[in-house]
């Protein structure tokens, strides 16, 4: 009976953390599309500007590469399209100029996006993937822990039962040990923290 209650009780754990995650993941990422999208138009908003009025001064350029680390991170290799959309608003912008100086320089710039959006997404999408391993083992750290500790519950229920009660004493102690095991586990599954 204990066994059937610590597995349903941890397998109500896994499920609400799994659905709080998908709703934090949603707003999450509702936020980040804001965000990118903020910064793309902010930097081709001050690249006219500043292409109109301040000829040859392009340190506006550098806002650039705030939305194209951004969505590289988070997106991994889809980001990689902003960086894309930038180098080609970029390339454009230097051929409004007809001047072969700034059409160079800007197809140099351009590839300089693309390939810190790559670096970046390769990163990020290594991140992940160790995240994954973690969560994995975390996944697997809770199943071994926690199906020996149900099993001991079950068997200090039973002797419980027939004990007098000095052993029910000591089962009590260790009935103790076992619910403090378990606050340990949970919190290393949950949090990734050991401690009670």
């Amino acid at each position: 009976m204990n066994v059937m209650k610590c597995s349903i009780i941890f397998f109500d754990i896994f499920k609400l953390n799994k659905f709080n995650n998908i709703m934090k993941q949603e707003e999450e990422d509702a936020i980040k599309v804001l965000v990118v999208i903020f910064l793309i138009s902010f930097s081709i908003f001050l690249s006219s500007i500043y292409k109109i009025q301040l000829k040859g001064y392009t340190f506006y350029q550098h806002f650039f590469y705030l939305p194209i680390v951004l969505s590289s991170f988070w997106w991994g290799r889809k980001g990689i399209l902003t960086a894309i959309f930038l180098a080609a608003f970029t390339i454009t912008m230097a051929l409004f100029s007809n001047q072969p100086k700034d059409i160079f320089s800007s197809i140099v710039r351009a590839s300089m996006f693309v390939i810190v959006a790559s670096l970046v997404s390769i990163l990020s999408e290594e991140k992940t993937k160790a995240l994954e391993k973690e969560r994995e083992f975390k996944m697997k750290a809770a199943h071994f822990f926690f199906n020996p500790i149900a099993i001991a519950e079950g068997f200090i229920e039973l002797a419980m039962e027939k004990a007098n009660e000095e052993i029910k004493k000591d089962l009590e102690t260790a009935k103790n040990a076992i619910e403090r095991i378990k606050k340990v586990v949970k919190n290393v599954v949950e949090r990734g923290e050991i401690k009670e």
